[in-house]
């Protein structure tokens, strides 16, 4: 199965470029073709269980290596999807000031649920028709993404409580830096509090948000910083991000890891950028890959069991082009577009 992986690897390594400007590692076009890069990375490791329960034989020289490698990879491929969206919500507060942070509870929370709701209708639709049966309370829970019916929840939850987090810090104080600080505050209570109702899941790497958001407000100084300690910055990074990485998965250690993480991709980017029109196409439509990636891999996985098992690439393909149509016919009846506004 990992021609998959060899085939997005290529894209990325064809799509790298020579940054041909300082914040050229900044640009929409290159941040959304590294949430396009990753969103791949989600849709393949999100379809592994399903092939891995229908019984599929790996091969122990190409599959299995890959797919040992998706499983480390963890909770840091969603990394950069946090990262850059703290990044750009920082950015849109510093440009337009409190016009924008007056807008944050309809312009990110509630566009953001009520394209979620729409989500969960088609979900609904599809667990009707395959016979597949939760509590109406499931179904409630399910609009604020605190609970699943089929759909990938805890990112939606936790970005919504990114967004309301900064809607808060930025209403109460005035300075940037004191709002940004409360922000951070804010973030650490949900780790607390989230720690003690859901899986790590829901909050190890939640840190990425204000990460980004620190770079948005140093954002000349880092860059300025890059220019001259380039490589001693992506030695350091790295070395920070393997220590924690080796250190263990703990609540702490593993922040720190999402965290160089963000900022190891960060700092590479200022020399490497990637171009590629299909990769900034899926960072574009994130959202949409994101909430409907699990309808046709339930739907194929209930309907048709022997082609999990018998015909596993038809059955990655169709997943894939599957949730890339929904992304195209879904966005039209979006009200707005989520991690679009920058």
């Amino acid at each position: 199965m990992n021609i998959f992986l060899l085939i997005l690897l290529a894209l990325l390594l064809f799509g790298l470029k020579k940054a041909d400007a300082k914040d050229a590692c900044l640009k929409k076009e290159h941040t959304d073709a590294v949430k396009g890069f990753f969103i791949i990375i989600v849709l393949y490791s999100h379809i592994l269980p399903y092939l891995t329960s229908s019984g599929v034989s790996f091969s122990p020289i190409l599959d299995v290596p890959a797919n040992k490698i998706i499983k480390m990879t963890g909770q840091l491929m969603v990394v950069m999807f946090l990262f850059y969206s703290g990044y750009g919500v920082m950015e849109s507060i510093q440009n337009k000031g409190k016009d924008y942070i007056i807008s944050i509870p309809y312009k990110r929370i509630l566009s953001t649920l009520v394209n979620y709701g729409i989500a969960i209708a088609f979900f609904l639709f599809m667990n009707l028709l395959l016979g597949i049966h939760y509590p109406v309370r499931q179904y409630l829970l399910s609009l604020i993404a605190w609970e699943s019916v089929g759909q990938s929840n805890w990112y939606i939850f936790a970005i919504l409580c990114c967004y309301l987090s900064t809607f808060i810090s930025f209403s109460v104080l005035k300075d940037k830096r004191f709002a940004f600080a409360l922000t951070v505050i804010l973030h650490l209570i949900y780790i607390v509090v989230l720690h003690e109702t859901k899986e790590s899941w829901w909050y190890n790497i939640i840190l990425s948000y204000p990460a980004g958001m620190f770079v948005s407000l140093n954002k000349k100084e880092l860059l300025s910083f890059l220019e001259s300690h380039y490589l001693i910055s992506v030695i350091g990074t790295l070395v920070i991000f393997l220590l924690c990485y080796t250190l263990g998965h703990s609540t702490v250690v593993y922040q720190g890891t999402a965290v160089s993480f963000g900022f190891l991709i960060f700092i590479i980017s200022y020399r490497l950028v990637i171009k590629n029109r299909f990769l900034t196409w899926c960072g574009k439509n994130l959202f949409q890959l994101y909430v409907y990636q699990r309808i046709p891999m339930i739907a194929l996985y209930n309907l048709f069991p022997e082609l999990v098992r018998i015909h596993p690439y038809l059955y990655v393909t169709c997943c894939m082009a599957v949730a890339l149509l929904f992304a195209i016919l879904i966005k039209p009846i979006s009200i707005t577009h989520p991690q679009r506004i920058r």
